[in-house]
């Protein structure tokens, strides 16, 4: 697993122990030491991807595309995941542009969410829901989407979503297009301070 996370910094030349001291930074960081040493193909899914993680802010880049990155993870570790997320957000102040069809993860960890529809993709609505930093103010995320608010907010996208769909025609092969995409973006000049160890 190290070497995975240490991959990109090899490209870039960095000597040996500066990469060492950054790999054990990282892999603190999403809660991989105690497993460090051990191969990428013995871990969990939901271990994977914190390895993606990792080596994903290893070249340290301003802006993260994480592409559909809980997918095909269970519900429990998706939910554990989309914290994790938004830990290393208020940690490391990146920027995030997180593409999903989960309309509460959207919703749950977006700052600017940005509705599409389906082909021809376009906007159809743009929402700043603020759930995402009322957890990282320490609110419990069970609480958040137990909320009225988030449950009306989650609704109200969802109706956007499905009203959308009903107004786009089929392909000119008869099939229905692609699903509409929630975008979550999280702009790089968007400083948020948290209270996190």
């Amino acid at each position: 697993m190290r070497g995975n996370v240490e991959f990109p910094l090899r490209l870039k030349d960095w000597p040996k122990w500066q990469r060492s001291a950054r790999v054990d930074s990282l892999l603190h960081l999403v809660g991989l030491s105690k497993v460090a040493d051990q191969p990428i193909w013995s871990l969990s899914g939901g271990m994977q991807q914190r390895v993606g993680l990792a080596r994903a802010l290893a070249n340290d880049p301003e802006v993260l595309l994480m592409d559909e990155p809980l997918g095909a993870l269970d519900a429990i570790t998706r939910q554990t995941m989309q914290t994790l997320i938004l830990d290393l957000w208020g940690w490391t102040h990146k920027g995030i542009f997180l593409i999903t069809h989960e309309i509460e993860e959207a919703v749950f960890m977006a700052t600017q969410l940005v509705v599409m529809s389906r082909r021809p993709g376009r906007i159809v609505a743009r929402k700043t829901p603020d759930f995402s930093r009322r957890y990282l103010s320490g609110e419990p995320a069970r609480r958040i989407k137990s909320d009225p608010a988030f449950v009306a907010t989650r609704e109200e996208v969802l109706s956007l979503i499905l009203d959308s769909q009903s107004d786009s025609q089929l392909d000119s092969d008869g099939t229905e297009g692609e699903k509409t995409a929630i975008h979550i973006t999280r702009p790089n000049t968007e400083r948020l301070y948290a209270a996190h160890p």
